[in-house]
């Protein structure tokens, strides 16, 4: 028998057949689909076994060329054994180039390959139109199309791992909240002195009158001062004066503010660093260096729909003094993934949710729980 073409509805079942007929000495010669039908045309006979060789022997191919390679750039390949042996008996010395590509080559080649290896780790198989349908339902292709961070969603894989889209996107919001959220707002409601600061029209006056006004109802108190520590803006005095006018605040220089005698009375102060931010980050290092014993809690305003080089570049700036942040503007535009994973990739903490518009009773401490309501009406979609 010579050839013989074997149909089935699947390649299992063809192949079953070609082993039933022919034996493991057959060989496939050719495989394709006709008509809903696998077909696979096999042989037993030697000579058509000999022109075709078996896969063991082919394999040989890519070291035999892989060493070939290694003879034109005159690389000595590492001896036998019976032959370093033989060498060491006679006291000679061998010099082997072969050493030099192991420590630098091979290293190379190695570091290549695990680099490959990462890439095919963070592969999403697709087919000609668009994701396949088995993968487009799954979370973590959900939450990257939703543009959360990749390096997030593999850290809080956990989070989803054999659980249905809903409870794992659900689960995911809830291990990110607790990665954002700030546990520790009550240093805002029990500071006595709270430092606002951030880039230029990222809201923060406006953020100070919220404070100002959220205080007096927590702490039942009107002795509130809001201080401004400006540069040469005059705009900036009439806005934080404005504030003071309608919520019945004082309103303090901060040239004329007493670091001990207004540090050790009942009052609230609550400083506003107007200009940009490396003036806010020079005036509080000097208060600092010069008051050391001046206790005060930081907030930086971070205004809502910041892309991720922005807050990177902000917090890298910012880092050393640990501040919490506030989210603003969010009835402008909405804190996206791609902001909140660059927060939480900083490892900063969110502890204020707040808008523009209006200014009392427009304080949201940021919790676990508000933090995971939030995405979850904001990533419907997801």
């Amino acid at each position: 028998m010579t050839t013989q073409l074997f149909k089935a509805k699947d390649v299992r079942s063809a192949i079953s057949k070609v082993t039933e007929e022919f034996g493991d000495e057959a060989i496939i010669l050719s495989t394709k689909k006709n008509n809903g039908f696998v077909e696979i045309e096999a042989s037993n006979n030697n000579e058509v076994l000999t022109s075709f060789p078996r896969k063991n022997e082919e394999s040989k191919v890519f070291s035999k060329i892989f060493y070939k390679k290694l003879d034109e750039n005159n690389l000595t390949l590492p001896q036998k054994r019976d032959e370093v042996k033989k060498t060491e008996s006679t006291q000679e010395k061998i010099k082997r180039p072969i050493n030099n590509f192991e420590n630098d080559d091979l290293k190379f080649i190695k570091k290549e390959i695990l680099n490959i290896k990462k890439q095919i780790s963070g592969m999403i198989l697709t087919n000609e139109s668009n994701i396949c349908d088995e993968l487009s339902s799954s979370t973590p292709i959900k939450l990257r199309q939703a543009l959360f961070s990749p390096d997030l969603i593999s850290k809080f894989s956990h989070t989803y791992k054999g659980k249905n889209l809903e409870e794992g996107k659900i689960s995911f919001f809830r291990e990110l909240s607790k990665k954002l959220s700030c546990n520790d707002f009550e240093r805002v409601t029990k500071s006595k002195n709270i430092f606002v600061f951030g880039s230029s029209g990222s809201g923060k006056s406006t953020l100070v009158a919220k404070l100002a006004s959220y205080l007096s109802d927590a702490r039942k108190t009107t002795n509130i001062n809001l201080i401004d520590v400006c540069n040469t803006s005059t705009n900036h005095q009439e806005t934080l004066r404005g504030y003071s006018r309608v919520l019945g605040f004082k309103m303090k220089d901060f040239n004329t503010f007493n670091f001990k005698q207004d540090y050790n009375n009942n009052e609230i102060n609550i400083f506003d660093f107007s200009g940009d931010l490396s003036f806010s980050l020079q005036k509080i290092n000097k208060i600092s260096n010069m008051h050391k014993d001046f206790d005060f809690c930081s907030i930086l305003a971070l205004q809502s729909g910041s892309n991720s080089a922005m807050i990177n570049d902000i917090w890298s700036k910012v880092s050393d003094i640990k501040p919490m942040i506030a989210i603003t503007k969010l009835d402008e535009c909405w804190a996206g993934a791609e902001e909140l994973s660059s927060i939480a990739l900083n490892n900063a903490r969110i502890g204020i949710f707040t808008g523009t518009k209006v200014i009392i009773d427009s304080i949201l401490p940021a919790n676990e729980h508000s933090l995971t309501k939030y995405m979850k009406e904001n990533f419907q979609s997801v």
